[in-house]
């Protein structure tokens, strides 16, 4: 019974050695992987930057500039913006909403009434360059036209004193409007937002949905901006950080199941094959 006791600590001992190896690179080679911390809610991420939690936040340029104007002297931007793509109204497949809702963005920008809501919210520069051509508008009898929306995400979308803000909101009235009909908007996690509108919870998204080919394969969209991405670190870049290629052991927050999370899957592919 003592032998055993004595072989059983002297296990629980070795195996204390090899975690501790592999936690602190004794032994092993260190990891040059990205640690992404993720977050449900996209506001919780930038937090996490600023009570230095990780080394970097990255989200769209949308609501980095949002933090940065609203924490001045604070952050700055590591790099360039990256792969900028369009954002649109989502729809299911097959729903004729997507068509009317691209008839009602073509609208909105031939009557100028898109470019007031993004100058209104500081959002200019990611207007289409190459806005949709108008096409006639048939209007509906009064109905609600209710949208699926992550409301953590300023300035797109944001609950302020239980109200859904922001330039998305803004956007979702005016384009129901347009439709003869009025816009209600349902907070729903970013993660569950694609699967909430194709369980029928909602009868479209705006949520800064980045027009992808792989969600394009499960809803139609309705483009309406142009946004990339970006890298926000704390003032004066302590831990050097300049593009994806150089967040190797670094830690950075970002939001579930956003384009954001899938490019650092992808740079960490790459980084495990010893970089680019």
């Amino acid at each position: 019974m003592r032998k055993r006791t004595i072989f059983a600590l002297l296990g629980a001992m070795l195996v204390a050695v090899l975690v501790i190896g592999a936690t602190t690179g004794c032994g092993s080679k260190k990891s040059n992987q990205i640690k992404i911390q993720i977050y449900p809610a996209d506001s919780n991420a930038a937090m996490a930057l600023q009570a230095d939690k990780v080394d970097a936040y990255f989200a769209d340029a949308t609501p980095v500039l949002y933090y940065m104007k609203k924490n001045p002297g604070k952050f700055e931007i590591a790099g360039k913006q990256i792969a900028a793509a369009p954002e649109g109204i989502a729809t299911r497949k097959g729903d004729p909403l997507g068509a009317k809702l691209k008839q009602a963005i073509a609208e909105l920008y031939a009557n100028g009434t898109m470019q007031k809501i993004l100058s209104k919210w500081g959002l200019s520069q990611f207007a289409l360059s190459n806005p949709p051509k108008t096409t006639p508008i048939a209007k509906a009898s009064g109905g609600t036209i209710t949208f699926c929306s992550d409301t953590t995400y300023p300035p797109m979308e944001s609950l302020v004193n239980g109200k859904a803000v922001g330039a998305d909101v803004d956007i979702a009235n005016a384009a129901a409007n347009l439709l003869g009909e009025k816009a209600q908007i349902i907070s729903t996690g970013f993660d569950v937002i694609i699967p909430a509108l194709t369980g029928n919870k909602c009868d479209a998204i705006i949520s800064a949905l980045t027009d992808t080919a792989e969600r394009a394969k499960h809803v139609n969209f309705a483009d309406y901006v142009n946004v990339g991405m970006l890298l926000m670190v704390k003032k004066g870049n302590p831990a050097h950080i300049s593009d994806l290629a150089s967040l190797g052991g670094k830690t950075v927050a970002v939001e579930a199941a956003t384009t954001e999370k899938a490019a650092l899957d992808a740079e960490n592919k790459v980084l495990a094959k010893g970089g680019k």
